[in-house]
């Protein structure tokens, strides 16, 4: 089943996360900032039988 979720791609329009992104901060300081140029979209994703998340549009979601 199809859900629209959060996405993130690097500056080259490349998939990097699906999901919310995790800046992983500790003792105050951010040390998983977003990359420069990411991009923020919502896209339809689909959970895989190996309990992974694919773009519905993936050519892998169609074997899933």
């Amino acid at each position: 089943m199809d859900r629209k979720m959060k996405i993130y791609r690097d500056s080259s329009g490349n998939l990097i996360n699906i999901g919310e992104w995790d800046y992983a901060i500790f003792n105050g300081i951010e040390t998983n900032p977003l990359p420069d140029g990411a991009a923020i979209e919502e896209a339809d994703v689909v959970t895989g039988y190996d309990g992974g998340l694919y773009l519905s549009d993936d050519p892998r979601a169609s074997n899933l």
